[in-house]
């Protein structure tokens, strides 16, 4: 009896531990980018030449209600961003969470902002154009906007852009691309990359035929190969030529001069002839390249996979969530991975509001309108390390980002609230 009792006190004192360790995992601090804007959205994640963490984030003023892009820098010992930087010549940029405003710093400190605009008054509604700044004196400062493409037509959409700087310390950027208008279905794959002193050049088309509307995602390995991943539109021979969208990987091992042949990710077969606005992530670790999408192609949720070398096939996909969608991937110190998305819990009865596509695809631009929570979940060698909300579900959040940090992870994500949204972040301590 004695035992018993023992066992007993034994397992509630194990578990009361255990719940105090998962009350502390999860009771992070969320912040709000402080702001008096009528709307903060669009939030991406990524590292200045110092090794800083960068938000960047596209803000409608509640004066003029143009929009503009805008980064601060994080700071490790207060786990707050500093004060923000108006990249001054975006000013009337749109603003997509799907397609984000960025900033990218040179090896140099060079500050390379990256923004879209819209051409009013055309016959395609989606026409438009991406531009580019530079700075050399950390924001103060801003040269004249410049277009990323040759191609300057104001009859197509661009958009959907990456940055990374490559292992020069120049900058390297994919975009899609509607100049080929109706001769090929869906967009085309561009790179470009700057040159030293100079904006970006050797611009080249990279493929053809991929969805027009979901994120692109360029990342450089620690080796300094380039790996980009986006959806394309393919035509399987077993579907009888049905149209299918899935993931597609190529890559490069020459800073962007050549690309090997495009290969498919996982043959997922979602056939759909829409956009479903919501694009891949990458992640290196080891040696590894690492994929995280979403699809709704023989059972829907995020999906996981990897690859050793760009020569060889991705594995077998892992489910990871079939209630996740926008998920982002990154690698973290020691071997580790994490990777966030959004949970949808409650659809609210607001309808989407909704729109054609320069082919003739009827596509949501809308807010998400959905309550929904952030999750985020941490792997090392396959083995799942850490799984937790970091939202309760209570409120519309979504298209989270992350980025890694010497001891964990950093995490951005818009909060929507009736017309507006804000951009919220915590960092998740992962080295225990």
């Amino acid at each position: 009896m004695k035992k018993s009792i023992l066992y007993i006190q034994f397992i509630s004192i194990l578990l009361l531990v255990l719940s105090c360790k998962q009350n502390k995992s999860t009771l992070n601090s969320i912040n709000t980018i402080p702001t008096k804007a009528a709307e903060t959205t669009s939030p991406y994640l990524t590292h200045d030449q110092s090794g800083n963490a960068v938000l960047c984030w596209t803000e409608r003023s509640g004066v003029d209600s143009l929009y503009r892009l805008k980064y601060a820098i994080y700071d490790t010992a207060t786990q707050q961003f500093g004060n923000a930087v108006t990249v001054t010549p975006s000013k009337g940029t749109k603003a997509s969470p799907e397609s984000m405003n960025k900033v990218a710093f040179k090896s140099d400190g060079t500050v390379i902002a990256v923004f879209t605009r819209k051409f009013e008054n055309q016959k395609n509604p989606f026409a438009g154009a991406i531009f580019y700044s530079t700075s050399t004196d950390k924001g103060i400062n801003w040269s004249e906007p410049q277009y990323l493409h040759s191609d300057t037509s104001h009859a197509y959409g661009r958009s959907y852009f990456d940055l990374a700087r490559m292992k020069s310390g120049e900058i390297g950027a994919v975009w899609l691309d509607g100049r080929y208008g109706k001769s090929a279905p869906g967009s085309a794959l561009f790179f470009a990359s700057t040159s030293r002193g100079a904006g970006f050049d050797n611009e080249k088309c990279i493929d053809q035929n991929t969805c027009e509307c979901c994120r692109t995602d360029l990342m450089v390995a620690n080796d300094g190969k380039l790996h980009i991943a986006y959806r394309s539109i393919m035509f399987p021979e077993k579907l009888l030529g049905k149209q299918v969208r899935d993931i597609a990987y190529i890559s490069s091992e020459d800073n962007g001069r050549t690309f090997q042949k495009t290969k498919t990710i996982s043959q997922d077969n979602w056939a759909i002839e829409g956009c479903p606005h919501t694009g891949p992530s990458l992640a290196d670790n080891g040696g590894q390249v690492y994929a995280l999408w979403f699809t709704a192609g023989n059972s829907p949720g995020v999906y996981f996979n990897s690859c050793e070398g760009s020569t060889q096939n991705f594995t077998p996909r892992k489910l990871q969530s079939a209630a996740a969608q926008h998920p982002q991937l990154t690698s973290l110190k020691d071997g580790k991975l994490a990777m966030v998305w959004e949970e949808v819990a409650i659809t609210k009865a607001a309808p989407a509001e909704k729109s054609s596509h320069q082919h003739g695809m009827e596509i949501s631009h809308s807010k998400t309108g959905s309550l929904a929570k952030i999750s985020l979940k941490v792997l090392k060698e396959g083995q799942e390390q850490i799984k937790m909300n970091l939202t309760d579900g209570n409120q519309a959040d979504n298209h989270a980002v992350l980025t890694g940090l010497s001891n964990g992870v950093l995490v951005a994500w818009v909060t929507e609230d009736k017309n507006t949204s804000v951009i919220r972040y915590t960092f998740v301590k992962t080295d225990e």
